[in-house]
């Protein structure tokens, strides 16, 4: 930032924009090395989406390695070469080898990096115990995202990092083609404006912003119908700030899904019975996909979203309910509703959300689609030719596994409204493998990196559930990865004949 031309009103090394699990990784690796560093949070509070992560993806890691083998006989843990090639052909070669690199080479170094702060990790397993095509990469920690970022946190505060919240940046000031400041509002609404060398975009994506969605996904359509299961505030305040410098874009409509019972949480019973491989039908009245699917949250999420409006219910009977709640879940979303759990609460839920009209309830299947505003005829047709698939065990539609083939006859009978939710944006800014941000020639753009969900270069179209936890491992990985850089570029400048010896 040019002081003659402007009033700086702080000074650093580095500014972090953001601070979930990226950020905080991108602050502290800096920090550690000696580097003044300040981390900007437009919330209130730290955390970002990160609070909600589950697991961490990583490869040969420590625990990996002291457990030898998956508690599943005839399983394995994946190798980095497995990870690398399930990436790059999961995107259909979409996916930047040298961000895929980073990835696979860095994950395991996160778990080390936790267990030093104190977290303890409960297993090494996958997302879905019936999905045939993960590999074993999900690093279950004692108090998941939420005490991982918790201890994160005091780490970063521990290195010294200057941490304003209710601090949104809202431009990179360049000079020479090069980072050379931030202009942010304070929790006042007084502009800042700090002098900086780097500056490492960790703002979480464009999730949250429907305007965006729908400029730069394949969900313009249905994003005005999206429910908001998980609170965030992604707004693509990282990307805006990157395209108004020069940078460019790559797989950018990238988005995460997930299913959810509209105006529930992911713990509801009721959601996780609507999640579940049960009968799905659009606002036609008609099935449109073999409910298998269920097993890949990710996948789940595509299907419905791209259903008219978004909109799909969920048929069950009492039998189900009866099955969900005595004998539990036939899959398993990750910890929010666990493999076999027992939906205890599944009535009383179903009870409740009829008499709130945002669940419908019918003694016949005519009398449940009027109910919910479907063709009674319609959906009618649909069930019987679906209990007709039942009793033969054989989907002649969409060929869905018997085992998940259950049967909708005994009244009453339910609709649970369930919807897709954007979780997080997964494809941006395009960076190098060193997290560098490039402009439209490929070519970096000094002093700027994006990571997290800011960056591109791990998908295709869809977030990749076949390697379970990848996002929460991205975001610690490129953090740490680009901080590095920054750390060796800024020492190259203050010392380049020390930097040449070595």
């Amino acid at each position: 930032m040019s002081k003659k031309d402007q009033q700086v009103d702080a000074e650093y090394d580095l500014v972090v924009v953001g601070s979930g699990a990226s950020g905080k990784s991108a602050a502290l690796t800096a920090a550690q090395a000696g580097l003044k560093v300040v981390l900007l949070e437009k919330m209130p509070e730290t955390g970002g989406t990160s609070v909600y992560a589950e697991g961490t993806g990583a490869f040969e890691s420590s625990e990996q390695k002291a457990r030898k083998a998956p508690a599943h006989p005839g399983k394995h843990f994946p190798t980095r070469e497995e990870g690398f090639r399930r990436y790059t052909d999961y995107s259909h070669h979409r996916a930047n080898p040298d961000v895929v690199r980073m990835q696979v080479n860095n994950t395991a170094e996160t778990i080390d990096i936790y267990k030093s702060l104190g977290i303890t990790y409960t297993d090494v397993n996958i997302y879905a115990y019936d999905q045939p095509n993960e590999l074993y990469t999900f690093h279950r920690p004692e108090g998941l995202g939420a005490k991982c970022q918790e201890v994160l946190l005091k780490a970063v505060q521990n290195a010294g990092v200057d941490i304003f919240t209710s601090t949104p940046a809202k431009k990179i000031v360049m000079e020479n083609g090069a980072v050379t400041g931030v202009i942010a509002k304070d929790s006042a609404g007084n502009t800042m404006h700090i002098a900086c060398r780097a500056v490492i975009l960790a703002s979480g994506g464009f999730g949250d912003n429907p305007e965006l969605v729908k400029k730069y996904s394949w969900l313009y359509r249905s994003a005005d119908f999206t429910y908001k299961c998980v609170p965030s505030e992604n707004t693509g305040d990282g990307l805006k700030m990157a395209l108004e410098v020069g940078a460019d874009t790559l797989n950018l409509g990238a988005i995460m899904i997930i299913a959810c019972a509209r105006g529930k949480t992911l713990t509801s019973h009721v959601s996780g019975a609507g999640s579940q491989p049960v009968l799905w039908v659009n606002n036609t009245g008609c099935r449109f996909a073999s409910e298998e699917v269920a097993m890949s949250f990710a996948d789940t999420g595509n299907e419905m979203a791209k259903q008219p409006e978004g909109v799909v219910y969920a048929i069950i009977d009492s039998d189900t309910v009866r099955h969900l709640m005595e004998e539990g879940s036939d899959i398993g979303l990750g910890d929010f509703i666990e493999y076999h759990m027992k939906l205890t609460h599944l009535q009383t839920e179903l009870d409740q959300d009829v008499e709130a009209g945002i669940a419908w309830k019918g003694n016949t299947i005519e009398a449940l689609a009027k109910a919910v505003g479907l063709d009674p005829k319609t959906l009618s047709q649909t069930v019987a030719e679906y209990n007709e698939a039942c009793d033969k065990k054989h989907d002649p539609l969409f060929f869905k596994p018997a085992k998940f083939l259950r049967p909708v006859r005994k009244a009453p009978f339910y609709a649970i409204n369930m919807a897709p939710s954007v979780l997080v944006s997964d494809g941006g800014i395009r960076v190098n493998g060193d997290l560098q941000v490039t402009d439209k020639n490929y070519k970096p753009i000094p002093g700027l990196y994006a990571v997290g969900n800011e960056a591109s270069g791990l998908f295709g179209d869809t977030y990749n559930l076949d390697v379970p936890g990848t996002a929460n491992g991205f975001a610690h990985a490129s953090g740490r990865v680009a901080a590095r850089h920054v750390i060796k570029t800024l020492k190259a400048v203050e010392t380049p004949e020390l930097v040449a010896a070595t």
